[in-house]
C-alpha cells in the first residue's frame, strides 16, 4: 500500500489512531506499505526502513535506528538536527543550511545537494554520486563525503566551491 502524507493534516490523538489501524493492517494482513511523510517523528515510530529524498532523488536509505542514529548523508544530518529536542536549551547541534533550495525544474549538475552542502567540493559539482553501500551493509549513501558517527554539529568547515 502506498500511503503519501496519510496523517500531515490530523491531529496528533487522530493521528496515532490512524497509525495504530495501519500497523494493525500491516500485522495483520502481512502488509507493506510505501508511508511518504515529512513528519520525521511519526517515520520514526511507523517504518522499519528509512529512505530519503532531496530534490527527487534518494540520498540514503537504511534501517530506522541506523538512519536516525548515525546518518551519513549531509542532508540526512541536516534533515535530522531540526528535530527539536527537549532536553537542551536553543538549537544544539542544529545545522542550518544556506542558500535556497534549488528547483527541481532544473537541478544542479552533480550532486542535486552540492549548493547547500558543508563538504561540498568540485567534485561534487561534476558526478554525482552513486546510492552505494557504506559500513556494514545495511546503509546506502549518495555522498562522495559522507559523515559518520552520531548526529550532532557536521564534521569539517565548509569549503568555497563554484555553484
Amino acid at each position: 500500500i502506498v500511503a503519501d502524507e496519510p496523517v500531515s493534516a490530523l491531529d496528533v490523538s487522530i493521528q496515532a489512531q490512524v497509525i495504530n489501524l495501519l500497523r494493525g493492517l500491516q500485522r495483520d494482513l502481512d502488509l507493506a506499505f510505501v508511508f511518504i511523510a515529512h513528519d520525521l517523528a511519526v517515520v520514526r515510530h511507523f517504518c522499519h526502513r528509512v529512505a530519503v529524498m532531496y530534490l527527487g532523488k534518494i540520498v540514503e536509505i537504511g534501517d530506522r535506528d541506523t538512519i536516525y542514529t548515525r546518518p551519513q548523508h549531509p542532508y540526512t544530518r541536516a534533515l535530522l538536527s531540526a528535530i527539536p529536542d527537549v532536553t537542551t536549551h536553543g538549537p544544539a547541534g542544529r545545522i542550518r543550511l544556506t542558500g535556497d533550495v534549488p528547483t527541481p525544474l532544473n537541478p544542479p549538475s552533480g550532486c542535486r545537494f552540492r549548493t547547500r552542502c558543508w563538504k561540498a567540493t568540485n567534485h561534487c559539482a561534476t558526478e554525482e554520486p552513486a546510492l552505494v553501500t557504506r559500513d556494514d551493509g545495511t546503509q546506502l549513501t549518495a555522498c562522495h563525503y559522507p559523515e559518520s558517527g552520531p548526529v550532532g554539529v557536521p564534521a569539517g568547515e565548509p569549503v568555497e566551491v563554484s555553484k
